[in-house]
Parts: structure tokens; sequence; C-alpha cells
């Protein structure tokens, strides 16, 4: 008998322009998508960021290979990414809102998040934020992007270079900023981490 046909979802070809970037800024259109999310009020580092993607990737990795193996769909997991308020970053702010996400395709239902969910625990017991792993939609638009090499701490010359280019081009950076995280800041010098960095645009008037 042959084996059962295996579906793909050519997830990295479909959003590559979301996931790649160059030093020179450029414009593209963002479809929406489906993410795994955890929102968080503190200020992003080390003692938030790892704990939320060390809750987002277990159920992403368990939901990918029970998605392929009780409805032969495959799909690759996602880099991760930050959706931050543009707000977020003045320092008079005492209260962040912002999101750590990992990209799912649409075929990922409520119902499959609750089943890894659970799965999850079952074998690895109460991970810290688990039970705040959401299924969220990430909306679709114009957005201006810019690949960062560097320090995180050291994004703002970058940020500036983008806003240069999108101003000359009729637009404004809106509310939101958004961060790809390409490299593993544990295992990359800092000189040498790479975050694609996107912003949603409003059109100037």
């Amino acid at each position: 008998m042959p084996a059962p046909t295996l579906e793909t979802i050519d997830l990295k070809r479909e959003w590559k322009a979301l996931y790649t970037a160059r030093q020179k800024p450029d414009i593209i259109e963002a479809p929406e998508r489906r993410a795994l999310a955890i929102e968080e009020s503190r200020q992003p580092g080390a003692e938030t960021i790892g704990p939320m993607f060390g809750a987002l990737y277990p159920v992403a990795y368990t939901m990918k290979f029970a998605i392929k193996k009780a409805r032969g769909i495959n799909y690759p997991v996602m880099a991760p990414e930050a959706i931050y308020r543009t707000a977020d970053f003045d320092p008079r702010v005492t209260e962040w809102k912002w999101q750590a996400a990992v990209a799912v395709p649409d075929i990922v239902t409520a119902a499959d998040l609750k089943a890894a969910v659970a799965a999850v625990r079952a074998k690895h017991g109460d991970l810290p934020l688990l039970d705040r792993v959401k299924l969220v939609k990430l909306p679709a638009g114009t957005q201006g992007r810019i690949l960062h090499v560097g320090p995180y701490d050291a994004e703002q010359d970058t940020i500036a270079k983008l806003q240069a280019f999108v101003q000359g081009e009729g637009y404004r950076l809106g509310a939101r900023h958004i961060e790809v995280y390409l490299s593993d800041p544990q295992k990359v010098a800092p000189e040498r981490i790479r975050t694609v960095i996107r912003y949603p645009l409003v059109k100037r008037r």
C-alpha cells in the first residue's frame, strides 16, 4: 500500500518577505496571519522573553506534529517575533503592552491549541506561562522593513534610516514596532545579531 500523500504548506516561501530583509529599507505588503502569542506588560528582556518563547515553542512543535499525524499536513515552525507598541519605547511609559509570537498557518484552530497545550502539560508539567498561550490574528497591511545587525539596544539608527526612507515614499511609521529574531543572542556575538524590523505604515496627507 502506498504511503499517504503529505501536503506541505510552504510558509517560508509564502511569508519570505516578513522574515527576510536587507540593510537597505523597503516597503512590503504583509498578509493577515494567525499566530500563537503571549501578551506581556513588563519590559522585554531575558527574564520575560525567555519564558515566553519557552512556552510558545513546545506548543508550536507539539501542534505541528499532531497536525501532521492527524491531518497529513506539514508546515515549518517559524522564527520568533515580537509586536510592540511604538509608544512602549517612550521612556515615560511604565507599563508596556506587547506580544511574543510564533506565526502558524490558517489551518490551526482553537481546538488544535487546546490539545497541544494539554499534551505539553502532560509531558513537561506546568511550564511557566503555558496557560497564557493564545491564538491571535496578526493584521495585514503595508509595512516598511529593514535588517538591523547589532545589539538590540542599538536599533535607533536603523529605525531612523527606515523612517527617513518611508517618509520619502509618502508614509509615516505606524503605531506598532515588529521584530523578527533571526539570531540566538546566547550563541551569537552582540555585534552579529540579526533582527528584521518592520513597521505598519500610514499614508501621509
